[in-house]
């Protein structure tokens, strides 16, 4: 299975390109926060002190997405 369904070169291909929009869309976020940011994202967002501690803010959030809300997102912020 592995083969034929992970490695096929459309699955590879659709991969590359949710790399791709998950890349754009936490800088985008990362560039306009914290006005990008879902309201719970903000407190942790607030206590960072670190780019390390804000990035993973945005981290979160991106993690937080379903893949029609991150599309939706990118298509908000990066368009």
């Amino acid at each position: 299975a592995t083969f034929y369904v992970l490695n096929a070169a459309t699955s590879q291909k659709r991969y590359d390109d949710e790399q791709i929009l998950i890349r754009e869309l936490a800088a985008a976020l990362l560039k306009g926060a914290p006005s990008t940011l879902e309201s719970f994202f903000l407190q942790d967002w607030t206590l960072a002190t670190t780019d390390a501690q804000r990035l993973r803010v945005v981290v979160d959030q991106v993690a937080s997405l379903t893949d029609p809300g991150a599309i939706a997102l990118h298509s908000k912020l990066c368009r």
